[in-house]
């Protein structure tokens, strides 16, 4: 389904407003201007050494499969591309520049002309940023999630390549959204390499990344930006009985809300700071969701994608159930069909409640479905799929 300009520039200001500060929009909307008018007038079609392959790279934060593939090329491939990422809000420009790595201002592009005009291939987990172009480099697209969650359908008229995870999510988008074939690749997720090498790591040392203290079973709370902070009754009010009971049990609990959640943040942290067991990190403090998965014990979470991710652990996962019509239907088709939750589902606090308590005593009673279901979504995770990525970008870009 084509889009039209604007439902494109509704989209584009609705996620501005979710990862900027507004009132930096008029200044934003100014040097964007002048850029594409400049490279309409004298950039168009700048490529100059159609040799040298510059890679850009962006993700709404540096995390995800963009910033694995990101990596690993620039550990891999030294010398044999240019690489650099588009930072889409300050927080990301600063975490890039105080790692030493290449990375342009999305609102300010001036300062990386060469770069930007002379970008072979652009590497993505959603957005694709064409408006920054002159041209239109090959376009690869990672996706940034799979899982239960419907989405709009997909128009693949954009993108040179989709990678997806498996021939089973191949299949599904065939069938869905009428995929063309040859555009898709089977590569399996960028970052499951990242879990892959982490879960090999021992616990103690991702905790001391994290800077968590802690030697007790730890719950990674982790809904996605739908939910907000708790799906039933006064969230706050929800979130402090978790808390509480995190407590009197002897549990650490992590909560890592989507980035582009909205929540009384003043009113969170009041909360947390009541509790020395409670940790809360953001991903503009700590990008890699990986190591978070990797360093938790139980998972709690909704609708999010990110379980098809923590299958790979065989720990238990707790799904809040909530607005199930919408998140399937309503939205769009699922990627994911939603029966493939494996796990303790709750439907409501008292139902979590229950559900919590078999975690704690029984443990993962779904291993097996887990199993199955991350080799039929994921294929086989071998710690290789950014090589096959970086394959795909090869083959477009010779």
């Amino acid at each position: 389904m084509k889009r039209d300009l604007v439902s494109d520039i509704k989209d584009m200001l609705f996620w501005y407003a979710r990862e900027n500060r507004i009132i930096f929009l008029p200044i934003h909307a100014f040097f964007l201007s002048i850029w594409i008018i400049l490279c309409k007038l004298l950039f168009k079609r700048r490529i100059v050494n159609r040799n040298k392959k510059v890679v850009a790279f962006t993700s709404l934060y540096f995390n995800g499969n963009a910033r694995a593939v990101f990596e690993y090329i620039t550990e891999k491939f030294e010398g044999a591309y240019t690489c650099f990422w588009i930072a889409r809000n300050m927080t990301t420009y600063k975490h890039l520049r105080k790692l030493k790595k290449p990375v342009v201002y999305l609102y300010f592009p001036f300062i990386a002309l060469n770069l930007v005009t002379n970008t072979s291939a652009l590497v993505t987990n959603d957005s694709y940023l064409l408006f920054l172009f002159p041209h239109k480099p090959k376009t690869i697209q990672l996706w940034h999630g799979v899982g239960p969650k419907g989405i709009p359908p997909i128009d693949y008229s954009i993108c040179d390549a989709r990678c997806v995870t498996s021939e089973y999510t191949k299949k599904r988008h065939i069938e869905l959204w009428n995929a063309p074939p040859e555009k898709l690749y089977v590569t399996g997720f960028a970052r499951m390499d990242i879990l892959y090498h982490y879960l090999k790591v021992p616990k103690n040392a991702l905790l001391e990344e994290l800077k968590i203290n802690s030697k007790k079973r730890i719950i990674l709370y982790a809904p996605t930006f739908d939910i907000g902070l708790w799906p039933w009754n006064d969230p706050y009010t929800e979130f402090r009985k978790l808390c509480e009971f995190c407590k009197k049990n002897d549990l650490t609990l992590i909560l890592r809300l989507h980035p582009l959640t909205k929540i009384k943040r003043k009113k969170l942290k009041k909360i947390i700071e009541e509790y020395e067991n409670v940790y809360w990190i953001d991903a503009s403090e700590e990008p890699d969701t990986m190591k978070l998965l990797a360093a938790s014990d139980i998972l709690i979470t909704d609708w999010s994608s990110i379980y098809t991710d923590y299958f790979l652990t065989k720990r238990p996962i707790i799904y809040l159930e909530v607005n199930a019509k919408y998140f399937t239907e309503e939205r769009g088709k699922p990627e994911i069909p939603p029966e493939f939750r494996a796990g303790e589902v709750a439907r409501n606090n008292e139902e979590f409640c229950k559900a919590l308590d078999i975690v704690l005593r029984v443990g993962n009673r779904f291993v097996k479905e887990q199993e199955r279901l991350l080799k039929l979504i994921h294929g086989d995770v071998d710690g290789k799929a950014r090589e096959r990525v970086t394959e795909v970008i090869k083959k477009l870009l010779a």
